[in-house]
């Protein structure tokens, strides 16, 4: 008897939890079906924004989702739900929990909800909400890191799993760095350092940014993304007077050429969950300076890795140099220390396990 799993998200733009759910529907077992539901979004326009969604066209659904509260929007839910006849349904973050709560009332069904950060549990409202929504329920809920697990109990909300984000690590394996950085149109005679991510405050790239003021003119910076702070970090380089040393790669198809192209990687968050970034880099080979929030520190690999406080760009720069000087030593730790931990054959099996 084939499961049927319906994975339903926010929006399907290019993103850490985004990744995670076309991996998880990638690597299902033939005895599984699954789907994925964003509220948000045409399908049109997604596959046009992010291509790598078309393979995946016909397993997609898209909502249409207007700004704010909809209850058109649990309708629409509640028939695709009916129509799929899903056995499981695997909620990522507040949104997708609330509008799927309301459409599957008095609809038997498997729940679980995958928590992937906490720190928006630190608003009250979000918060009472979460906790109104799992309470009396048999949802099992899931937390991605240990760290993450620990933060959602402290906000008084119990975790039934701990499943650890997963990456392909067949996939993401180290490589030849020169051919990376030509095909990236990179510098070879250049120290790269690598951040990645959604252009937004919580990401830390300004941190970077004046980090990089007090490292050598040879060093140069690598950034893959895009979102809405692009603008503004366009004109703070300027005005740091390193625009010229920064690279905008924006969205990057081959996330496997940026990891393999550059020297270190660097993730100066203020706020995260368990990124994939920070799993990808490693299982490339790369050593990872980073900050110490959310799930990081729980798979920042202990014998190369770097963690230091959020908004500190001198220590930023100092623990960066320090890491670029061992950093070819350690590629092969690096990338061991994923295939052991984090591989996401391992993740999907874990959350199919659940669904039995």
């Amino acid at each position: 008897m084939k499961h049927i799993t319906l994975q339903i998200v926010q929006h399907l733009r290019p993103g850490g939890i985004e990744r995670l759910v076309l991996n998880l529907l990638r690597f299902s077992s033939p005895n599984h079906d699954v789907y994925v539901v964003a509220l948000e979004g045409a399908k049109k326009t997604a596959i046009a924004a992010w291509p790598e969604l078309q393979p995946f066209a016909s397993r997609l659904f898209f909502l249409n989702k207007p700004k704010g509260r909809d209850l058109n929007t649990v309708f629409k839910l509640r028939q695709l739900i009916k129509h799929l006849q899903p056995s499981t349904v695997h909620t990522h973050h507040l949104g997708p929990l609330l509008y799927c709560r309301l459409a599957t009332i008095g609809i038997p069904l498997t729940h679980l909800q995958t928590e992937h950060d906490s720190w928006h549990l630190q608003d009250t409202k979000q918060r009472l909400i979460t906790r109104w929504l799992l309470k009396g329920t048999n949802i099992q809920l899931i937390a991605d890191a240990p760290r993450v697990a620990e933060q959602l109990k402290r906000h008084g909300i119990k975790v039934s799993h701990i499943i650890i984000n997963g990456i392909d690590t067949q996939h993401f394996t180290p490589g030849n760095q020169l051919l990376a950085k030509q095909l990236l149109q990179l510098p070879n005679d250049k120290v790269i350092i690598g951040c990645a991510g959604r252009l937004v405050p919580e990401k830390g790239i300004d941190t970077m940014f004046k980090a990089l003021v007090h490292l050598p003119a040879n060093h140069q910076l690598a950034v893959a993304g895009n979102g809405p702070e692009q603008a503004l970090l366009f004109e703070t380089a300027k005005k740091l007077g390193i625009s010229h040393r920064v690279h905008w790669l924006g969205h990057c198809a081959n996330m496997r050429n940026f990891y393999r192209a550059i020297d270190i990687f660097c993730l100066p968050s203020r706020q995260e969950g368990l990124p994939l970034a920070l799993l990808e880099a490693q299982a490339c080979g790369k050593t990872v300076v980073a900050t110490a929030v959310g799930g990081i520190p729980d798979l920042l690999c202990p014998q190369s890795g770097q963690l230091l406080e959020p908004d500190q760009p001198e220590p930023l720069a100092r623990a960066l140099e320090k890491g670029l000087a061992e950093a070819k030593t350690h590629s092969e730790n690096n990338a061991q220390y994923i295939r052991c931990l984090a591989d996401v054959r391992t993740m999907t099996a874990t959350y199919e396990s659940l669904t039995h």
